[in-house]
């Protein structure tokens, strides 16, 4: 399948996931937040990861669980992002109905 056929749908989950994470910035529990940030922040990197193996980017090669560079990956990941969410490299919008004929 097309990574074209996903497009309307990753437009619509990464603003979602930025939504998320700006309002992780208004709970007052600073461990919830942190863990909501540091969620968020995950899902936001692997849909970005899925979008690009479907458009057609290489998979990286297999590295061991415990190799220097895997650790700093799961780091990265786990590791709230100060920056805010990444916008959608491509917005398309689109009008009608969302329901499939």
């Amino acid at each position: 399948m097309a990574a074209s056929a996903f497009d309307k749908d990753f437009g619509y989950l990464m603003p979602f996931l930025g939504k998320v994470a700006e309002a992780a910035n208004t709970i007052a529990d600073p461990a919830a937040r942190e863990e909501l940030k540091r969620l968020v922040a995950g899902e936001q990197s692997k849909w970005l990861r899925i979008q690009q193996l479907l458009s057609g980017a290489a998979a990286k090669a297999a590295q061991p669980a415990n190799s220097p560079a895997a650790a700093a990956e799961k780091a990265a990941a786990d590791a709230p992002r100060s920056a805010g969410p990444q916008p959608a490299p491509e917005r398309r919008f689109t009008v009608g109905s969302l329901r499939p004929r």
